[in-house]
């Protein structure tokens, strides 16, 4: 295809010219220079230049932006700073706003009066700045806006032009991540050398400074001409070939490059080869055409060719003088800096030309190698096969292999016929096994994998241009697949109401693959409503009755296999996998059905109350307590298996109750107390006999364990009752209570009778040896002891303090041995008091 040329209009094209001719005059053999800048400004990127001092570097950066005026105006758009260690950000971005810090706290600059607010920047000795510094501008600069906390604020730089009396091997020396990060965000790197590489140059120079001639200046270049031309550049139009060619070329040159790195310790390629890098490749080739056609083919079209891949060498290399100069230059060349910045632009331009003469000698054979990196026969044979043997998997998997090599696409159209030719067929393949319905062979009928064979050919068709006008009919014939699929999914699940075998595991799995299934069809419908609309809309109500049948099948076929599943094995063994099981389906079924939780709670409720009755009945216990942590682990093995205790103790609660009644009758007949021996009560016996087989027979602390239990079932208590236990319960056992509480006193009491008599009392006593005897005595009989240190006076006090809560008689009954606590404890504590004054006033 042919494309008349586009003339960049001439108003723009002849300022353009003039005013870099009359500057490449003015300054002799600085022709790269001046190039690099003229790409700059076209692609609107950004110009480092480095150089020994007193080479112009900031005459002509000057001379340029400084001369490039706005019509409105009459004035350069330029924001210019020399750089210095102690600049600081505001210097450049912009000073802050101390009217919005003052109001709001919040830190924000005036960018307008920083590099951001002018088109152009001159940053005078950038490597005289510090390092965070740099990082900065560079960021900025490369992305024009500044981001500060939320707010991000656009600028209008275009082309910003650095210059430094630095080698590159300083920088390196000094920084080597920051010399990186310059390599990576600029465009185009520039090195002025110090000398002449022509005799007449520097012969000229004298001349004119001897007669006093200073560059004159005049040829003028406006920023409105400069966007007529910046947008030119961005109509060039680049061939897929080309493109190709970038990458070669990008990737040859860091090849070659880093070969170098090798050789020289000191050398670091003058470019950052990274994906951002091969972006801006392309853009300095669209300049690099729009300058041919300024300076040499007016008459060209605006369209890349093989030819222009020549000026990539001002993108990817340190510009600088050209290779018979660089070669003269290192003749005369003494300072150690000069001559390395020399060699690096020597190596840099043998590896670009040899880089360069290998892609322009392989881009010949772009079409063959692209064909072959595609395989688009072994695509076609493979979608032949399908038409003889049609596997959905494979249907899958070609199409994302297609797809992902028609999108966005090989870049020689003849390789993409052979491609679409493969497409096309596979969309005849898949068309025609649909017409066939969704039963075929030994297929039960259509499943997972062809629903995802669909999704991925619909997705081919709707991702590739050329196979978009047969989207509508192709959707039109996956809706009536689908209908037929979401049919036969509801009788699947319907049908099982007649399979007896199938049992709980087993609808687990079924339920899993239908929701899968339902899943991928949901899928599908969001690619078929871009080709038919109107068949969507009937596909997500067929989709939704298909649903609901199959949940109601699913869970009716649940319910009549559940009883089955179930074996005579240990009850918590039985309601754990039953549990499991159970919270499978369920978590499947509500995947297809969010409202169809409850089914585990219906179905394992039985099991559950099943499971309590046989422990609560038969887990045998000695004391209230016991029978409370039994209750406590049914409750905790309920809840952990996902069941509400709550009404599987309402079930249970006359099992609680009789079983307790039992105990309180067992526990309840009359136990013996009789009075210890006058010896046995001085001796200690009496308390080993206390402590001993009477605390055994004697239970006390059934009453509170009893009231915890009851506590502790009040989850399951109704909303009306006080208790989840009977008045009558807690009587039974309190009755016990008080009787054994009333045992104990009588026995205490007999006990400190005894005491009492065998000893003398503490007013007899006239001596201290005396004393000591009687408060021996009193020690080895082990009351105070039981008293004192055990205090079992007081739990006895506590046990009364519950009964006497209870109203009634039996309330009344435990005051009354209230008193004769309290008489126990006034005789002991009286005493006790006179023998130990007694004893410590002799």
């Amino acid at each position: 295809m042919i494309h008349p040329p586009t003339p960049v209009p001439p108003q723009a094209a002849q300022a353009f010219r003039h005013f870099f001719q009359e500057l490449r005059e003015a300054y002799l053999e600085r022709e790269t220079l001046f190039t690099q800048i003229e790409l700059a400004l076209l692609c609107r990127e950004h110009v480092l230049v480095v150089g020994p001092p007193g080479t112009a570097k900031s005459a002509i950066a000057s001379a340029v932006l400084g001369r490039i005026l706005d019509e409105k105006t009459g004035q350069p758009s330029l924001f210019a700073k020399q750089i210095a260690e102690s600049t600081v950000q505001t210097d450049l971005i912009g000073p802050v706003d101390f009217k919005v810090l003052t109001e709001t706290g919040r830190t924000e600059f005036i960018t307008e009066d920083g590099m951001l607010g002018a088109t152009h920047a001159f940053l005078d000795e950038v490597f005289d700045g510090r390092d965070m510094l740099l990082r900065s501008i560079l960021n900025v600069l490369h992305e024009r806006e500044l981001k500060h906390g939320r707010r991000v604020t656009s600028g209008r730089i275009e082309c910003a032009i650095m210059t430094s009396n630095r080698y590159l091997s300083e920088v390196l020396a000094r920084s080597p991540e920051l010399l990186l990060a310059f390599a990576d965000r600029l465009s185009f790197i520039s090195f002025v050398p110090k000398s002449f590489a022509r005799r007449p140059s520097r012969a000229a120079m004298l001349h004119r400074f001897a007669h006093g001639i200073r560059p004159d200046l005049r040829a003028s270049l406006t920023l409105q001409q400069l966007d007529v031309l910046q947008a030119a550049v961005e109509q060039v139009t680049v061939a897929s070939h080309l493109l190709e060619a970038i990458e070669m070329l990008t990737d040859e040159l860091e090849r070659a490059l880093t070969a170098q790195v090798s050789k020289l310790p000191d050398y670091v390629p003058t470019k950052y080869f990274s994906q951002r890098s091969v972006v801006k490749a392309l853009w300095a080739l669209k300049a690099a055409v729009v300058r041919d056609q300024l300076y040499r083919r007016p008459d060209r079209p605006l369209e890349a060719t093989v030819e222009d891949l020549d000026a990539l060498r001002w993108f990817f290399l340190l510009g600088g003088p050209q290779a018979e100069e660089a070669e003269a230059l290192l003749k005369v060349a003494v300072d150690p800096r000069e001559r390395a910045q020399l060699e690096i632009v020597r190596i840099e331009q043998k590896a670009f030309d040899a880089a360069l003469a290998k892609v322009r000698a392989e881009l010949g054979t772009g079409v063959e190698r692209e064909a072959a990196s595609l395989g688009a026969s072994e695509e076609s044979k493979s979608v032949e096969a399908l038409s003889r043997n049609f596997q959905p998997g494979i249907v899958t998997t070609t199409a994302q292999r297609l797809r992902a090599k028609l999108v966005p696409g090989p870049r020689h159209p003849d390789n993409r016929v052979a491609l679409l030719g493969a497409a096309r067929g596979l969309l005849a393949v898949v068309e025609q096994r649909m017409t066939r319905g969704p039963i075929e062979g030994p297929e039960a009928r259509a499943g997972l994998a062809m629903f995802t064979a669909l999704s991925e050919t619909v997705e081919l068709c709707r991702q590739v241009p050329e196979l978009r006008q047969r989207l509508p009919v192709l959707c039109d014939a996956v809706g009536r697949f689908l209908l037929q699929s979401l049919e036969l999914m509801a009788l699947n699940a319907e049908s099982l109401a007649f399979d007896e075998a199938v049992a709980l595991d087993a609808l687990v799995g079924l339920t899993d693959n239908l929701s899968e299934e339902l899943g991928r069809v949901g899928e599908l419908l969001v690619l078929l409503s871009e080709g038919s609309s109107g068949t969507v809309a009937r596909l997500r109500t067929a989709e939704a009755e298909s649903r609901r049948r199959a949940v109601a099948a699913l869970r009716q076929r649940a319910t009549s296999s559940f009883p089955a599943t179930r074996a005579r094995r240990d009850p918590l063994d039985a309601l754990s996998a039953d549990s499991r099981r159970l919270s499978q389906l369920e978590q499947a079924l509500c995947r297809l059905d969010s409202g169809q939780r409850g089914l585990k709670q219906e179905l394992l409720q039985p099991l559950g109350s099943a499971y309590a009755r046989d422990v609560l009945s038969t887990t045998p216990f000695e004391r209230i307590d016991q029978f409370s942590r039994t209750v406590q682990t049914v409750a905790e093995n309920l809840r952990r298996e996902g069941l509400a205790p709550e009404p599987v103790f309402i079930e249970c609660k006359d099992i609680i109750e009789t079983r307790l009644r039992e105990y309180a009758r067992g526990i309840g007949r009359e136990v013996a107390s009789p009075p210890p021996a006058p010896h046995a009560s001085i001796s200690g016996e009496a308390y080993n006999f206390y402590r001993g087989d009477f605390s055994t027979q004697v239970r006390d602390g059934e009453l509170a364990a009893l009231l915890g239990l009851d506590g502790q079932l009040a989850f399951a208590r109704q909303a009306s009752a006080a208790s989840f236990l009977s008045a009558e319960l807690r009587d039974a056992v309190a009755r016990v209570e008080l009787s054994f509480v009333q045992t104990r006193l009588k026995y205490l009491r007999s006990w400190l009778t005894q005491l009492l008599t065998e000893l003398p009392p503490p007013q007899s006593v006239q001596r201290r040896p005396m004393a000591d005897s009687i408060f021996d005595r009193l020690v080895k009989s082990r009351f105070p002891l039981l008293a004192l240190k055990e205090g079992e006076l007081v739990r006895i006090k506590g046990v009364l303090g519950v009964l006497i809560s209870i109203p009634g008689e039996l309330g009344e009954s435990a005051r009354k041995l209230e008193n004769v606590l309290r008489g126990i404890d006034d005789d002991f504590t009286r005493f006790s008091k006179e023998l130990l004054e007694k004893r410590a006033s002799l």
